[in-house]
């Protein structure tokens, strides 16, 4: 028979287990959607009807997700069509190049990490010099570009005509890669509140 004493230390340990599990603290989450396999491109983005939030955070901050990260090496956009539609911005803005690749590390939980610098430093320690943390507004585009328009050669030129000074665009960007689509990834935002680490 368990004695009222036993049971009640029990449920202690049940409590202080649950709350450690729960830190209360939200950050933002994005997901992979599509692979082109011909580009060996990934479109990743923050969905708010699949839980992406920017504003609030949308997953507790003790959630072990991996991380997603980035290496610009100033890549050319590959001659991809704009599959995204306009909102707020023209639909460029939101199919965005990231002049570069992405990764996943393995599962963390946000919490872990005390500020943007300890997250970059778990990028570059799971792939090398140069690898950074992945940004809500990494992406940059071109006004009218879509397929081959500003693409490949095009991008360039029109770089180097412009100071390379690409406008930023959001939400939704495509990389070079092939990340995991099992599961949502921790990511970085620099203008709102709801990342699990300070700036």
């Amino acid at each position: 028979m368990v004695s009222v004493t036993s049971y009640l230390a029990s449920l202690m340990i049940f409590s202080v287990v649950l709350i450690s599990n729960v830190s209360g603290k939200m950050g933002m989450t994005v997901a992979k959607v599509s692979h082109q396999n011909d580009l060996a491109i990934d479109l990743v983005t923050c969905d708010t009807a699949k839980g992406c939030n920017p504003y609030s955070g949308d997953t507790d901050c003790n959630t072990r997700l991996p991380v997603l990260c980035k290496q610009t090496d100033k890549s050319p956009r590959p001659a991809y069509a704009m599959t995204c539609t306009d909102h707020a911005m023209p639909k460029e803005f939101y199919c965005g190049w990231t002049m570069g690749y992405i990764a996943t590390t393995p599962k963390v939980a946000a919490s872990t990490f005390s500020s943007i610098r300890d997250v970059d430093a778990y990028c570059e320690d799971a792939f090398g010099p140069g690898w950074v943390t992945a940004e809500f507004h990494d992406s940059r585009y071109i006004p009218g570009m879509n397929g081959a328009t500003y693409a490949n050669a095009q991008w360039t030129q029109w770089g180097a005509s412009h100071g390379n000074n690409y406008p930023s665009g959001g939400w939704s960007y495509y990389s070079y890669g092939n990340v995991r689509n099992d599961t949502r990834f921790w990511m970085d935002i620099n203008d709102q509140p709801t990342t699990c680490w300070s700036r």
